[in-house]
């Protein structure tokens, strides 16, 4: 049996299935990468933050608290949504398969884009995570005002591409808080 594009139900569970296991292989990497991201983020601005504490006394102290406190909530806060938003889709992998399959099932051009964010991922599987999300963001435009039909999938799409930017965020925030840390350091030591 087969459907008006000429795939069979079985073709389109195949490649639904194979969409959501490129998904979910890119989803395990962005977790690895932001646990070590989340790593010395924690490290470089709750340092960074303690030591500008020890390190400065009155009115600055308190604009350090205030300051210092929001870009370490940015920071660290970042890498948290972009694991929490990971970690969301890939318990809701199940659902996110029929998703696939009936947005592959009703539209042609969809199936093409699918097909072709699918082969690129896999080509490119020794790319960056980074790298590799950028392959998604054609297939995210396809969704574009069908997220409520597609709720898993734009969910899925959401946590992708926008994990290069919460980890871009979170480094940024670290260098920014690694560099007056060591000199807090050496102020303090002196």
């Amino acid at each position: 049996m087969s459907d008006e594009q000429g795939f069979g139900v079985d073709d389109l569970d195949q490649l639904a299935q194979r969409a959501v296991d490129v998904v979910l292989s890119l989803i395990r990497r962005g977790i690895a990468l932001a646990g070590g991201v989340m790593i010395i983020a924690t490290f470089c601005c709750v340092g960074g933050f303690l030591l500008g504490l020890a390190a400065f006394s009155g009115g600055v102290r308190s604009l350090w608290v205030v300051g210092g406190g929001f870009f370490v909530v940015v920071g660290v806060g970042s890498v948290v949504v972009a694991i929490w938003r990971l970690r969301t889709v890939r318990r809701g992998a199940h659902a996110l398969v029929g998703e696939v399959r009936e947005l592959i099932a009703g539209d042609r051009r969809t199936e093409r884009v699918v097909i072709e964010t699918i082969e690129t991922s896999e080509q490119a599987k020794d790319d960056g995570v980074v790298v590799l999300s950028r392959q998604f963001f054609g297939l995210r435009d396809t969704i574009g005002d069908r997220q409520e039909q597609f709720r898993d999938i734009a969910k899925a799409l959401r946590a992708v591409t926008t994990f290069p930017a919460l980890i871009a965020l979170s480094t940024v925030v670290s260098f920014v808080f690694a560099g007056p840390g060591l000199l807090f350091l050496i102020a303090l030591a002196f």
